[in-house]
Formats: C-alpha cells, structure tokens, sequence
C-alpha cells in the first residue's frame, strides 16, 4: 500500500499527519468522509469529548493538512471489499463510540470497513519495536519446601520433573519451572502453554518466545529470560546478607548474545509480586 495525494473516490481510504500521528478516514464525497473521532488537535480535543465515529466534509477532516489517498497493490485489492459496500459500513457506524487509541482507533475503522478486519499498522509497528527492543530479565526466589508440580507445562516436562528421585531436586525443579512461567508472563506476556517449548536431542528445552536459563544454589532460584541466547549461573555469594531486595551490583555471570547491546534487570520474587534489585548495562 502506497500513499498519494491523488483524486479520491468514494470508498477510498484517506489520511491526513499530525506530527508523528496519522489521521484516517473513508471519503465519500468532498462533504462527507467518515472518520472514528476529529482530527486530534488540541481545538478538536477540547470540544468533541468522548471521540463516536462521526461525518464531516473534507475540509473539517484535513484540518488544513494534504490528505493522501491509499493506492493499494494488487493483492490488497483483490481483498478489498467493493467501494459500495464500504461506504454501507462506514455509514452505518455513524455513532458508534468505544473508542482507544491501541485498540480501536481511526486506523482501526478505515481497515474494517475497506478489508473487513480491524488494523492498525501504527500501533502493530509500536508493538513490534517495542517486542525486539533488547531484553533480559532475572528473576530471583527463595525456594519454598512441599511445591506442587500442578499446572507444569508442556506434561513432557512434567514428567521428567516428577521422575526426579531425590526430592529436594524435584522441589527445585518443580519451583525454577513455576518461577519460569512467572518470567514468561511479565517480561513477555506470554503463557507457558503457548510458549511453542519442544526438548532438544541433547535433552535440553527451548522455546520458540523467548530464550531463556535456569539455575539454583543454596535454597535459591534464579531464571534469565532473554529475546537473545542468555546463560545464567548463580555467583557463591548471592546469599550474603542484605542481597534480598536490595541488590545493588548483582555478581551473578550473565552471559547475552544476539543482541548489540542488553540491560540486564534483576528482580526479587515474593508472595506472587516482584520487586527491581538493580541492574547493570554492557556491550
């Protein structure tokens, strides 16, 4: 999909930019173009309140700006949803509210009505800039006695664990994997079930979300999670006094690849909450 300012037609996709914002809407003649709320200015902002899709001829909606035309390629195209039936949706969501600005905005609505599925590129790039940022957290617990080994995915792995014969291993194991699945969903916000984990030849276990180490020492467990290769192992001293909550240099070797560069964030685990240690930055 390119972007013009070429002649519009009714049932084309237009936008107007606002900064670094873009502003769409569905044209149907030079007095009316369908938009989800006004252009966001701070005059519009102040008078509209709670943004309802809405009609306005095309000055109102280019508020001034050039307003560019969206030239689809073939395949979209083909996709595409014929003009009168685009205009037919725009219309008949004339009121409509629930408006937000990740999930639901004017980006959203022109998408609907033009392909019939609502997307917003802006905020899909946001997302995907913000997913391949550099990323590696350590979570850090104390190992509690008696730990179930329910709600272990994928069960391959639940079973090994529950075939562990010293039962201090198990526990260990049980709980690194329970403190795994808490690192997945705050780092990644991703659930062990649908994390995509399959078990090498060399037995070790992967994911296809995150990469990620395990580790324990002296009643303790740590779990690196990380968007590159990451290794973790716990230092001798990681249990000397006042490290609980209040590490301020971690001397734990964490080793990241993949990535130019990683701030590595460590967190203390307790009663379901974590809270930041510290923290180092290196190349």
């Amino acid at each position: 999909m390119k972007w013009e300012p070429v002649q519009c037609r009714a049932g084309d996709m237009i936008r107007i930019r606002l900064g670094s914002l873009y502003h769409y809407g569905i044209f149907v003649s030079e007095d009316e173009v369908i938009q989800f709320g006004l252009p966001p200015t701070a005059e519009n902002r102040a008078k509209e309140g709670e943004p309802s899709v809405l009609a306005t001829d095309i000055d109102v909606f280019a508020c001034g700006c050039i307003v560019e035309t969206a030239v689809l390629d073939r395949s979209e195209s083909k996709r595409r949803l014929p003009a009168e039936e685009t205009v037919s949706r725009a219309r008949a969501a004339i009121g409509k509210g629930g408006y937000n600005i990740i999930h639901n905005n004017c980006e959203h609505f022109v998408n609907e009505c033009v392909f019939g599925e609502a997307r917003c590129l802006q905020a899909e790039d946001v997302r995907r800039r913000w997913l391949s940022r550099p990323i590696c957290d350590v979570y850090i617990a104390v190992i509690p006695e008696n730990v179930s080994g329910v709600g272990i995915f994928p069960e391959r792995r639940k079973a090994e664990i529950d075939n562990i014969s010293s039962p201090e291993e198990r526990n260990a194991a049980r709980f690194l994997w329970k403190l795994l699945g808490y690192a997945a969903g705050r780092s990644f916000n991703t659930d062990l079930k649908n994390a995509g984990f399959k078990r090498q030849l060399m037995g070790k276990w992967v994911c296809d979300s995150f990469s990620f180490s395990l580790s324990e020492r002296d009643g303790l467990a740590a779990v690196a999670v990380s968007n590159a290769d990451v290794s973790l192992r716990l230092g001798k001293d990681i249990r000397r006094k006042g490290v609980c909550r209040t590490l301020k240099n971690p001397r734990m070797p964490v080793e990241v690849s993949g990535k130019n560069s990683s701030a590595v964030k460590y967190f203390w685990v307790e009663d379901g909450s974590s809270f930041l240690m510290g923290g180092k930055y290196f190349e």
